[in-house]
């Protein structure tokens, strides 16, 4: 199992999803009870807050996201990353951080988002 590959293709879909506005497309990129906290203190819970959350992103302006992978892990069924991530506000200003996934492979193959953490450096 190449574990930067999995994670690179699954950054590749997640970039995509988010640069293009699809937010239904990036939320099943989770799982079911997937917890992300954009470094607020905030859980969010379950697709359906991961979609309202990533939809004020998206109505706020944030473009061109991108993931460089600093180290992945894992084995068997679970695997993470921790990457630093860049996009640009609406106002072209550019932002980044820190971010953490752990992903985990279901029975017909597919790698699902459980759990996404993330910073913003002031």
């Amino acid at each position: 199992m190449d574990i930067k590959s999995i994670i690179e293709t699954a950054n590749l879909a997640w970039n995509k999803a988010l640069n293009s506005g699809s937010v239904k497309t990036l939320a099943a990129l989770y799982t079911d009870n997937s917890i992300i906290s954009a470094g607020n203190g905030i859980i969010h819970t379950g697709r359906d807050e991961i979609e309202k959350l990533f939809m004020e992103f998206v109505k706020n302006g944030v473009h061109n996201h991108t993931l460089e992978i600093i180290e992945v892990g894992g084995s068997d069924k679970v695997i993470y990353q921790v990457s630093k991530w860049n996009a640009n506000a609406a106002e072209s200003s550019s932002f980044g951080g820190i971010a953490m996934s752990v992903l985990e492979q279901y029975s017909d193959g597919k790698w699902l988002i459980n759990s996404h953490v993330w910073n913003v450096k002031s």
